[in-house]
C-alpha cells in the first residue's frame, strides 16, 4: 500500500508541476537594425582642428544638458576626427602627440564617466593648442 501511495503522489506531483510551465508570447514588433554610416572627415589640418574644437564644444554642451545619447555621438565623431588628424600631425613630435592624446582622453572620460569638467578642460586645452598653430 505504501508503494501504491508513493506512485500516486509521484504522478500527481508530475502532473501539477507540468501545469506550472511558463509560456511566453512575444508580441513585440521586429525591426531591422541599420548600421549607421560613418563619414570620414576631410580637410586641412587647420580645418580638422576647427572641426574637433566645434565637436568637443557640442559634446560639452550635451553633457551639461544631460543628453547622453548626443554626447556619445559627438564622442564618436571626436574619435574619428582624431584618427584622421593623427597622421597629419605626427611630424610635430612626440610631446605634441601626447598633449593631443591627453585632450582626446579628457573628452573620452567626460562621456564615459559623466564628468562635465573633463569636457570643459578638453575644450580649453584644445583652444590653447589651436592658438599656437
Amino acid at each position: 500500500m505504501n508503494i501504491a501511495l508513493r506512485g500516486t503522489l509521484s504522478v500527481v506531483a508530475l502532473c501539477s508541476l507540468s501545469a506550472c510551465a511558463t509560456t511566453i508570447v512575444d508580441t513585440a514588433p521586429t525591426t531591422t537594425l541599420v548600421p549607421p554610416t560613418t563619414v570620414v572627415p576631410t580637410g586641412t589640418e587647420t580645418e580638422l582642428f576647427a572641426q574637433l574644437q566645434t565637436t568637443i564644444g557640442e559634446m560639452s554642451k550635451a553633457i551639461s544638458d544631460s543628453n547622453g545619447a548626443l554626447a556619445k555621438t559627438k564622442l564618436a565623431e571626436i574619435r574619428t576626427l582624431w584618427e584622421v588628424l593623427q597622421p597629419e600631425i605626427a611630424d610635430r613630435g612626440d610631446q605634441f602627440m601626447q598633449d593631443m592624446q591627453r585632450i582626446v582622453d579628457l573628452a573620452i572620460s567626460s562621456v564615459e564617466r559623466n564628468r562635465p569638467a573633463d569636457a570643459d578642460k578638453s575644450l580649453r586645452f584644445l583652444s590653447l593648442v589651436i592658438e599656437t598653430l
